[in-house]
C-alpha cells in the first residue's frame, strides 16, 4: 500500500498516529536470526547471490505493488532499480532502460471483450459510454506490466517486471468511494483529479494510460464540497480506507479472479523472453531462467495466489490454456522479499482449509515444487535446499507484521527488522515513510543485496 504520495497528507498522518497512539519505541536496524532449519544444498540466500552467481542464468525480479497506488504516476520499482544499479555499479543505464509495456489482452482481457456483469448497489462496475460501446471503459480497467532492463557493462543483465493491477480496482474506487465520501466528509483533491484525467496510450489502440472514471465536467462540482469531517479523521479516511483498504477488500470479492487470471498472463508475457533478451514466442520458462519476487503490501497475497493453481483454484480459460506454465515458474522461483506484508492480517479471513485464499498453502506448495526441482530424484536422501522468504518490516510501520517462521515446513522464512523513518523524540516516525520507503532505505537495500558467506 502507498498511504500517501504528498508531504501533507504524510503530517496529517504523523499526527493522527499520536492522536491513535502509536507510540514506537526506536529500534535500529537489525536481523532477526531465527530461520528454519539448514539444508545440505546450497540455495540462494539473498538477491546479490542471484545478481553475481556466474551460472548464466537470465534473472528476472518480479515487482508487484500493493495497496493503494496512485496510478500511472506511481513507479514503485523504480528505487529498488536505483539501489542494484548503485550495488552492481556497471549499468549502462542508471535504473535501467524501458523495455517494453504490455497488457493483459487474452480471454476475458482481449481488447474490446465485454465487460464482466459485476455490479455494485446494483450499479454496473463497467458501464457503457454515450455511444453506447460496453468495451471501452473495460479496455481502461486491464492490467499491464512495466519490462525493465538493466544492462550491464560486464555483469549478465537483470530484468524487472513491474506488474500493475491497479487498473481493475480504479472504477469502483473512483465512482463508488471517492466522489460519494466527498459529500460526506469531504474531497479529496488529489484522488479526485486522478480519477478524472483522461489519456489515451497513443502506443496500445484502444488502450488507457489513465481514464476518467469520474467526468472531467464532474471534478470540480466534487471539489467544491465543504469540508465536514475534522482534518485529521478526513485524511486518515481519504487516504488510507477510501483509498488503501478497498483494495484489500477487492481481492477476497469476485473481483479477485479477474485479478488474478491479470497478474497470470502478464507473469506469462515476461517469462516470454528469449535467452538474448528478445522479447515474444512461447510463455515457457526455462532452465536457464530464475526468478525472484518483490513484492509490497498485499502484492505478495495476490501473486502467490496467481502462481499456485490448486483444486481450489478456478479454472478460467486463462488457467486451462496454461498447461503447467505457473507451476513450473514457481518451481524457478528461488528467493522472495516481501515489504510490510499483511500476511497474519490476511489469514483471518480464510483460516485453515481447503481455500484458494490460504496464502499459507500458497507457500508451502511452493517450497514442495521449488524442492522436486532441485532434487527430482524421489529415492535420494539428500535433504532439500529450502527456498526463502525475507520479510522485512518497520516496526512503525502500520500495516506490516511478521511471518510466522516456525509453521511453514516447505519454506525458510527470515525477518529483518528495518528502520525506514526517523524517529522523533522516541515518539513517532512518520507512518508514511515508514509504509513506503522499503525500496528507499539503503540500509533496507543492502540486506537484500549482501552476499552469502559459506
Amino acid at each position: 500500500m502507498r498511504i500517501c504520495s504528498s508531504s501533507r497528507s504524510g503530517l496529517f498522518l504523523q499526527v493522527s498516529a499520536v492522536v491513535l497512539g502509536s507510540l514506537i519505541a526506536y529500534s535500529p536496524l537489525y536481523s532477526s536470526a531465527q530461520t528454519g532449519s539448514t539444508s545440505s544444498t546450497k540455495q540462494t540466500t539473498s538477491l546479490g547471490d542471484s545478481i553475481h552467481r556466474t551460472d548464466g542464468k537470465q534473472l528476472h525480479i518480479f515487482y508487484l505493488h500493493g495497496i493503494g497506488s496512485e496510478g500511472p504516476d506511481d513507479h514503485d520499482s523504480l528505487a529498488l532499480r536505483q539501489g542494484i544499479c548503485s550495488f552492481v555499479k556497471d549499468c549502462i543505464t542508471f535504473a535501467g532502460e524501458h523495455d517494453g509495456t504490455e497488457y493483459a489482452d487474452q480471454d476475458e482481457f482481449a481488447l474490446n471483450a465485454p465487460p464482466p456483469l459485476l455490479k455494485y448497489l446494483g450499479q454496473e462496475v463497467w458501464k457503457k459510454d454515450r455511444s453506447g460501446d460496453s468495451s471501452k471503459e473495460w479496455n481502461a480497467a486491464a492490467p499491464f506490466v512495466v519490462h525493465w532492463k538493466l544492462a550491464r557493462s560486464s555483469g549478465q543483465t537483470i530484468y524487472v517486471d513491474e506488474i500493475n493491477w491497479w487498473p481493475l480496482v480504479f472504477s469502483l474506487k473512483c465512482r463508488q468511494i471517492i466522489e460519494s465520501d466527498a459529500a460526506l466528509v469531504g474531497p479529496s483533491a488529489d484522488r479526485i483529479k486522478l480519477c478524472s484525467t483522461l489519456r489515451p496510450d497513443k502506443t496500445e489502440e484502444g488502450r488507457f494510460i489513465s481514464y476518467d472514471w469520474i467526468p472531467a465536467e464532474d471534478a470540480p462540482r466534487l471539489l467544491a464540497l465543504a469540508s465536514r469531517g475534522a482534518l485529521v479523521n478526513r485524511r486518515l479516511k481519504n487516504g488510507i480506507l477510501d483509498w488503501g483498504f478497498s483494495d484489500a477488500l477487492l481481492t477476497l470479492g469476485p473481483l479477485r479472479t479477474y485479478l488474478l487470471d491479470g497478474i497470470r498472463q502478464l507473469i506469462l508475457k515476461s517469462v516470454a523472453i528469449s535467452p538474448d533478451g528478445i522479447r515474444g514466442g512461447a510463455a515457457t520458462p526455462r532452465d536457464d531462467q530464475e526468478y525472484v519476487i518483490v513484492s509490497h503490501s498485499l502484492g505478495s497475497y495476490l501473486i502467490f495466489a496467481a502462481l499456485d493453481i490448486g483444486p481450489a483454484t478456478l479454472k478460467t480459460a486463462t488457467v486451462q490454456n496454461s498447461g503447467n506454465a505457473f507451476e513450473e515458474v514457481l518451481k524457478r522461483t528461488s528467493l522472495v522479499y516481501f515489504f510490510a506484508n499483511q500476511l497474519r492480517l490476511l489469514e483471518l479471513a480464510s483460516l485453515d482449509g481447503s481455500s484458494d485464499k490460504n496464502l499459507v498453502t500458497h507457500l508451502e506448495d511452493w517450497g514442495r515444487l521449488r524442492c522436486d526441482y532441485l532434487n527430482p530424484s524421489a529415492d535420494t536422501t539428500q535433504t532439500c535446499a529450502r527456498p526463502k522468504i525475507i520479510a522485512l518490516n518497520d516496526p512503525s510501520d502500520l500495516l506490516t507484521w511478521t511471518v510466522p517462521e516456525q509453521l511453514l515446513t516447505t519454506v525458510d522464512v527470515q525477518n529483518v527488522v528495518v528502520k525506514n523513518a526517523r524517529h522523533w523524540f522516541w515518539l513517532i516516525a512518520s507512518p508514511t515513510k515508514a509504509h513506503n520507503d522499503y525500496a528507499k532505505n539503503k540500509n533496507a537495500v543492502g540486506q537484500m543485496l549482501k552476499l552469502h558467506k559459506p
